[in-house]
């Protein structure tokens, strides 16, 4: 993975906020989408809120990961109009199965750049999860979803 930084001397142009207090939980490995958990953005055009964008993304939840060996993780990743955005590696992993399959609190943090561009484009934010392959049980619950917009 390749270090990158950024700056930006101004306060955020937009918030936007997704939240949700009830548990998800699937007993199911392979990536899924967080129900509920997706904001609606757009770069470009003369109808968006700006020609391009950095967008910065805040998840926070509640985890709960289980399976019979102890050795079953959670990951997560919130994509950009199916984009992913940065940090991010192929073990990114957002919570582990312990012993006691108590919840725990978890926050990811992610960052993506769209260049200023004429034709617009759907670049709405979705949270997505994936339990492996050994899981018992993986839950999200009391989640929020922080999207901080910063116009290029």
């Amino acid at each position: 993975m390749t270090a990158a930084s950024d700056w930006v001397q101004r306060s955020t142009d937009r918030t936007y906020w997704a939240w949700d207090s009830d548990r998800w939980e699937t007993k199911s490995p392979g990536w899924q989408d967080l129900p509920g958990a997706k904001i609606g953005l757009k770069v470009g055009g003369s109808t968006s809120p700006s020609y391009g964008a950095i967008f910065v993304a805040t998840f926070s939840a509640e985890t709960l990961v289980s399976s019979s060996d102890n050795n079953s993780v959670l990951w997560l990743d919130v994509l950009f109009g199916g984009e992913s955005p940065n940090p991010v590696s192929d073990n990114h992993r957002f919570s582990s199965a312990a012993s006691s399959a108590e919840w725990s609190s978890h926050t990811a943090l992610r960052i993506i750049r769209f260049e200023p561009q004429f034709n617009q484009k759907d670049v709405t934010a979705q949270v997505r999860v994936s339990p492996s392959d050994n899981i018992g049980t993986a839950g999200l619950q009391n989640w929020v979803l922080k999207i901080e917009r910063y116009n290029l």
